[in-house]
C-alpha cells in the first residue's frame, strides 16, 4: 500500500499537473520522487504551448527530486530491440527503463497518466505499482487548489488498467 516515503516514479505530465494544482511541493516532501533526465528536459520544453501555471522552475525541480536517473543510448537501444514500438514518448520510455532497474528492490510505484505507459506497465504485471496523482494527495491529506484533469484520478487509472488487462486477455 502506498505510503510516505515510498519511491514514486513520476513523468512529465504528473509534474506539470501537480505544479498546476498546487500539490507538487507537498508530494515532493512526502514521497521519494524519482524521475529521469529526459522527463526533466521535457518539463522545460514547450513553454510556448503552456500556461504560466504549468511552468516549473528547473532548479527547484532538480532540488526536490530525490533521484534523477540518466538512461544511456545503449539502454534505449536495448529496450527498442526487445520491445519494438510500444507507443512511449522519450520521457516515458526512459522512465520505464529506470523502473526495470528497480525490480526486486524497495517498494516503488509508477505514476503516469498516459495510456501507453499504463499498457506497458500492465503488460509487465505492474498493476499494483501504478498510482494516480489523486491517490498520492489523498494519502497525505493534501487537497489540490484546482480539480485534477481526468487522467490524474483514481477513476481514470482504474478504468485504464481494466481496459489494458482485458485487451491483453483477448489478445491471448
Amino acid at each position: 500500500m502506498l505510503k510516505p516515503p515510498n519511491v514514486v516514479l513520476v513523468d512529465t505530465n504528473v509534474l506539470i499537473e501537480a505544479h498546476r494544482t498546487g500539490c507538487l511541493t507537498a508530494i515532493a516532501g512526502a514521497f521519494s520522487l524519482h524521475t529521469v533526465e529526459a522527463v526533466i528536459v521535457e518539463t522545460q520544453t514547450g513553454f510556448h504551448l503552456r500556461r504560466k501555471t504549468q511552468t516549473i522552475d528547473e532548479k527547484w525541480l532538480r532540488d526536490h527530486m530525490r533521484h534523477i536517473a540518466t538512461i544511456s543510448d545503449e539502454q534505449l537501444f536495448v529496450f527498442d530491440e526487445q520491445h519494438g514500438e510500444v507507443g512511449l514518448h522519450d520521457g516515458e520510455k526512459a522512465l520505464v527503463i529506470y523502473a526495470e532497474t528497480l525490480m526486486g528492490k524497495d517498494v516503488w510505484y509508477l505514476n503516469s497518466p498516459d495510456k501507453a505507459t499504463v499498457r506497458y506497465a500492465v503488460g509487465r504485471g505492474w498493476n499494483d505499482r501504478l498510482i494516480s496523482l489523486e491517490a498520492m494527495c489523498e494519502r497525505i491529506g493534501v487537497r489540490p487548489k484546482e480539480s485534477f484533469a481526468g487522467n490524474f484520478t483514481e477513476r481514470w487509472l482504474g478504468q485504464a488498467k481494466t481496459d489494458m488487462a482485458l485487451a491483453l486477455l483477448t489478445k491471448g
